[in-house]
């Protein structure tokens, strides 16, 4: 799996987590997109959401921050 600091994991967690949910409210929100982009739009947001849950922060870089 793989590792960050945790400095950069707590960036890259909130930022990913910001975008999939702005693409997901892109993809409920009526009148925006049509057909199947919305489908699209939404599961990437998903997938954006949660990509932080494969990572891990690194515990030996916890000791230098």
């Amino acid at each position: 799996m793989p590792s960050l600091s945790p400095r950069r994991y707590r960036f890259l967690d909130r930022v990913t987590k910001l975008l999939g949910l702005v693409l997901v409210t892109v993809a409920l929100v009526p009148g925006t997109l049509h057909g199947p982009l919305r489908i699209v739009c939404g599961l990437f947001g998903l997938c954006l959401g949660v990509a932080t849950v494969f990572v891990e922060p690194d515990v030996e870089a916890d000791a230098g921050d």
